[in-house]
């Protein structure tokens, strides 16, 4: 087999494994999604960490594929009518996927940070600024700090 052969066969076979890293990185944001509904921080810490897991795999295997395809000196339009092309076509439509995903698991989390933050306001009686303009502590005007009376 010749080198550009071989160079082609392991592009190939890095694009499988970068679809196969995307796919998982898929359950892993479902799962983080689930977690983030449940209010369950073990499972979301789990699946954070999958996800800094498959994020590395998939910048690892972006590196080793960029690197092929600078070698074979392709171009996305030679890829296009290839088996490789139908891959990597694949490959974009599950990252697409996997960026939708986690922007909506970021506005849960962001959801979930504001209810927190109100919640602790009226426990604390402070107003939603933390200070006024002269720079010093907002308190409500009839509000007690928790754990007084």
């Amino acid at each position: 087999m010749a080198i550009t052969e071989q160079t082609q066969a392991r592009l190939a076979d890095v694009i499988d494994e970068q679809i196969r890293c995307a796919q998982a990185m898929l359950g892993a944001l479902d799962l983080e999604d689930e977690a983030l509904k449940a209010g369950d921080s073990e499972r979301l810490n789990s699946a954070g960490a999958d996800k800094a897991r498959l994020v590395e795999s998939l910048e690892d295997l972006e590196q080793e594929r960029s690197g092929l395809a600078a070698v074979l000196e392709l171009r996305l339009a030679t890829l296009e009518d290839s088996d490789t092309g139908g891959k990597w076509r694949e490959l974009l439509a599950i990252l697409e996927q996997c960026r939708q995903r986690n922007q909506r698991n970021g506005a849960l989390v962001r959801a979930r940070r504001e209810q927190v933050l109100a919640a602790l306001r009226l426990l604390g009686g402070t107003e939603s600024e933390l200070y006024d303009s002269k720079g010093f502590e907002s308190v409500a005007r009839n509000a007690q700090r928790l754990g007084s009376a």
